[in-house]
């Protein structure tokens, strides 16, 4: 007999969309009411868990022989990687980075280029629910992704027709979203962090006269700094684009340091958008178990934070890593091109409910999906923590379960 379940939280990326309904017979799921691609693949996912068996080197063994040559493994590692952790719950996140800690190892969360920028100048934030009900003007600075979702768009209507909205696309290449905003404002992407500055000089009253505007017409310029004067609630939506190149940390700082400007006269906030299929969290989690959110190195036996250092692809990319241990439903997140091709090269252990395609690790521990076989916790992209529910059985362990094996067997 099929049953609908109501308010399901997806955990296939940073949106965490908590009103899901699902139909199962509770055994498989039967439907998913969803419009997500990335939604639809994580509800899927859990139809081919429970046929994963451990594996060494490509060939299926026991849990117990899985187990221990990833133990060998550890124990042979000088400098070992903890990295991935998307699309994985609190609890997991919390074994990943105790496990990092009795072993010594680096723990990256993919983030480093928000967490480096904020460990400077702060962060100044708000709920989905605060920009619903108070934004009168929303920026999507380079988050195409998130302003072409249907269900984000539908969960920012005001639950009152007074308050006047407008919505304005920034970025290089965004002219199908920008058929869903009222404005578009082309930047190049190798200035952003100039329209910053002019509009920071702007906003506090400094004459640009004579100076020819960078990266932005002038007409545009002045017209954003005539809205952020006239609105009451701002709130930026900063995406992938925006957080690329070598400089991204300062792109975030100049940002920042704008916000905290206008927040003298009036509310403004902004809210970093992961890549698709990504989600938040970890950094949390590591904050508050280490004081730092990426970049976290355990080697001197207290945690150390350097995000030229210890950041995940670097070490990969310097071949300073010995051992790679990847969690989570989306273990490569955060990790460069480069980074991943290295990733042959190495020893690896992976522990999630899926094998990486085109990728053999030496040690494969399959895992159930918090979410829909087992309850947890995770993070919202905006800092809410959701509920995940268990409503299906699976023969597989969890993710925290196996961490906390690898970490009780050492």
């Amino acid at each position: 007999m099929n049953t609908l379940i109501k308010d399901v939280t997806c955990a296939g990326c940073y949106c965490a969309c908590d009103d899901i309904q699902v139909t199962s017979d509770g055994q498989q799921i039967q439907e998913v009411q969803t419009t997500c691609s990335q939604g639809r693949g994580w509800f899927e996912r859990a139809a081919t868990t429970d046929q994963l068996t451990p594996q060494i080197h490509g060939m299926p063994v026991s849990q117990n022989e899985a187990i221990g040559r990833a133990v060998e493994l550890i124990q042979q590692a000088q400098a070992p990687l903890v990295t991935g952790l998307s699309q994985s719950s609190t609890d997991a996140q919390r074994a990943a980075v105790a496990l990092a800690d009795q072993i010594g190892a680096t723990i990256d969360t993919g983030a480093s280029a928000v967490t480096r920028a904020l460990q400077q100048v702060g962060e100044a934030t708000c709920t989905l629910g605060e920009v619903r009900s108070r934004a009168d003007l929303i920026i999507y600075w380079g988050a195409a992704d998130l302003l072409s979702n249907t269900h984000h768009r539908q969960s920012l209507v005001a639950n009152s027709p007074d308050i006047p909205r407008k919505i304005i696309v920034m970025g290089e290449e965004c002219s199908r979203e920008a058929e869903l905003a009222d404005e578009y404002v082309k930047i190049e992407p190798q200035r952003e962090i100039e329209v910053i500055w002019q509009l920071r000089a702007l906003m506090q009253g400094t004459d640009l006269a004579g100076k020819e505007a960078v990266g932005i017409t002038e007409s545009k310029l002045k017209s954003l700094v005539s809205q952020l004067t006239r609105s009451k609630y701002i709130v930026f939506f900063t995406g992938p684009e925006f957080k690329q190149g070598p400089l991204a940390h300062r792109k975030l700082e100049a940002l920042s340091l704008l916000i905290k400007e206008i927040q003298s006269e009036r509310r403004c906030h902004a809210l970093t958008v992961p890549d698709a299929n990504e989600t938040k969290g970890a950094e949390h989690v590591l904050a508050w178990q280490t004081g730092y959110a990426a970049a976290v190195n355990f080697s001197t036996g207290f945690p150390r934070y350097s995000p030229g250092e210890y950041l995940a692809s670097r070490l990969l990319e310097q071949s300073e890593v010995d051992l790679c241990i990847l969690a989570g439903g989306n273990p490569l997140a955060g990790l460069s091109e480069q980074a991943i091709k290295c990733l042959d090269d190495l020893p690896a252990i992976q522990i999630g409910p899926a094998l990486i395609q085109d990728f053999q690790p030496e040690v494969f521990l399959p895992t159930g999906i918090t979410g829909i076989h087992f309850p947890g916790s995770m993070y919202r992209y905006d800092g809410t923590p959701l509920p995940l529910r268990g409503f299906l059985p699976t023969v597989q362990n969890s993710e925290a379960e196996v961490l906390k094996q690898l970490s009780k067997t050492r």
